[in-house]
């Protein structure tokens, strides 16, 4: 897969010192703070959390909560 160095993928306050670093970096420019990479679980959660919304919101628009 190739990835385009010039596409603009957002941007993240660093909370060591509030840069703005590119989201496809994981690591401060400035003081060099490593952003820390989610677990397999924390991937879980979030996915698991997101299909729990949804259905939720099925639900409330189907009138049935």
């Amino acid at each position: 897969m190739k990835i385009e160095s010039d596409k603009d993928f957002g941007t993240r306050e660093c909370p060591s010192c509030a840069t703005d670093v590119e989201i496809n970096h994981n690591r401060c420019p400035i003081c060099g703070y490593e952003f820390p990479h989610p677990t397999p679980r924390q991937k879980n959660m979030k996915l698991w959390g997101a299909i729990i919304m949804l259905i939720l919101l099925g639900l409330l628009l189907l009138g049935l909560w």
